[in-house]
């Protein structure tokens, strides 16, 4: 469920099943709700109360809400029920969930602790004071994490800590820390910090299993705020790159040896690279000559080779041109998208152009898009991409697509109507979103000039677009084409419509 439409028929198909009494249906659809993150159940309830036209709101009317299936022991109709429209009507619910344990029950109260009627709020905080099970307390931390920016938030979240504190003789902050909800997961692991839980032997231990990188960065940025040097080092090795990143960035220099800032240089993380090219460089180190006699070894792994080229990049300059141009026709398409920004800046734009422009047809993806985005910061022609929207991969035309819209306004147009009507349905569903999105966002403000040959070509592929009839005539009002409803290129000398902006 990632948007209000998708919650809006969900929510209407749960109120179907709520009042029709229907047992079946509230055990099949009872699990499904019990499993959704904090921020889906948020959107769930909004969407209930919404009101549409000709439909009203999916949870509202009297009839059939507040029979005897609201005490259904699953917690289902009770749970739907309370995302009424009607203020009593919740209240009643909310009054029900609180004798019903389990996740569901537990997200349920949760967003009616942010409700804005009173008498609802303290319903539902008199349920939420029974919750002692991990797992219904771990739903209730993850609605109220997830509207954490909304009013009566911050209140509810002490509510939940006092929660909490309270459930300390039961290890309920320590069960916790292992709950499957990431949110409520994070915040409790942020509690046992704040609280001084968390040992340096304990962080050490959980940093290298860890799997949440949201929590692998925290712990390092703990470890370095608790652990001395020695502690810290072996975090340089980590198979982490955000811990990488943290234990050189805390690490003090006398604390770093040369050799482990030159290891890095070549660390798979360009992030880590960076911050490694820094530290090399205020220690006196010729970053861009190691780089240099790296590559120039034998047998150096495409891996190597990629980070040494980004380095020289960074760091080189004219005297790495050859390298770089030669890195265009390494084996390893890694080193070859890697050398694309190198040449691009290294060389002038014309020449830049001719040499980058083959890699469009380029077999690996990862350079053909590199290409076109160079090409693209280069301001290169949109002709350059025309073999490009002729190759037979898919990579291909999709990186002529980035290169045309790139240049904007007309051009942006004709690229997503050409993009529209390909045979490969990522590049054809990407060129519709451009299309809906230049609509929404950007019709209004393309005042370039349109040409009379690129409107014929526009014209053309709007004619064969998969596109709704309302977009194409909004399209075409924009573009000039008259009041046709199937613009052709033969209907652009006629028509009462406006002409061209400009």
């Amino acid at each position: 469920m990632k948007d209000f439409l998708q919650a809006r028929a969900r929510v209407v198909r749960l109120a179907a099943a709520a009042t029709h009494g229907d047992r079946d249906a509230w055990a099949a659809e009872a699990p499904g709700l019990a499993a959704l993150d904090g921020r889906a159940w948020l959107l769930l309830d909004q969407a209930a109360r919404a009101w549409q036209p000709e439909q009203g709101a999916a949870v509202s009317g009297a009839a059939d809400w507040l029979g005897p299936s609201l005490a259904e022991p699953s917690g289902f109709v009770a749970a739907v029920t309370s995302m009424h429209t009607d203020g009593r009507v919740r209240q009643r619910a909310t009054r029900a969930l609180a004798d019903v344990e389990g996740p569901l029950a537990s997200l349920a109260l949760a967003a009616r602790l942010l409700d804005h009627a009173p008498q609802v709020r303290q319903e539902a905080e008199r349920g939420l004071l029974r919750r002692r099970d991990p797992a219904d307390v771990a739903a209730v931390i993850d609605v109220v994490l997830a509207a954490r920016r909304r009013w009566r938030a911050p209140e509810t979240l002490v509510l939940v800590r006092s929660l909490v504190d309270a459930g300390a003789s039961t290890g309920l902050a320590s069960a916790l820390q292992q709950a499957d909800r990431p949110r409520a997961r994070r915040w409790a692991l942020a509690l046992a910090h704040e609280q001084g839980d968390l040992s340096v032997d304990r962080l050490l231990a959980d940093i290298a299993v860890e799997r949440d990188q949201w929590v692998r960065r925290a712990f390092a940025r703990w470890l370095a705020e608790l652990a001395d040097a020695a502690r810290l080092r072996p975090l340089l090795t980590s198979r982490a790159a955000d811990v990488r990143l943290v234990a050189l960035t805390h690490l003090p220099d006398e604390a770093l040896a040369d050799r482990e800032v030159l290891a890095l240089l070549t660390d798979a993380a360009p992030r880590v690279r960076d911050l490694a090219r820094r530290r090399a460089t205020t220690r006196g180190i010729d970053v861009a000559g190691r780089y240099r006699a790296i590559v120039a070894g034998p047998d150096v792994p495409a891996r190597s080779v990629v980070a040494c080229v980004d380095g020289l990049t960074a760091v080189g300059d004219a005297r790495d041109l050859d390298l770089l141009v030669t890195a265009l026709r390494h084996d390893s398409a890694r080193v070859r998208a890697a050398a694309v920004d190198g040449v691009a800046r290294r060389t002038g734009r014309a020449e830049a152009v001719t040499m980058l422009r083959p890699l469009l047809l380029d077999t690996g993806a990862r350079v053909a898009l590199a290409a076109a985005r160079a090409l693209g910061r280069l301001g290169a022609p949109t002709a350059v991409g025309e073999a490009a929207w002729a190759s037979p991969q898919p990579w291909s035309r999709r990186a002529a697509w980035r290169l045309s819209r790139g240049r904007g306004s007309w051009h942006r147009v004709e690229a997503d109507l050409r993009a529209a009507t390909d045979a490969d349905p990522a590049l054809a569903g990407a060129g519709l979103r451009g299309i809906r999105a230049w609509l929404e966002h950007g019709a209004a403000t393309t005042w370039a000039v349109l040409p009379d040959e690129q409107r014929a070509r526009i014209a053309e592929l709007l004619a064969r677009a998969p596109v709704g009839e309302s977009q194409r005539r909004v399209l075409s009002f924009h573009a000039g084409f008259g009041c046709s409803r199937e613009p052709g290129p033969g209907q652009l000398s006629g028509g009462a419509g406006p002409g061209p902006r400009s």
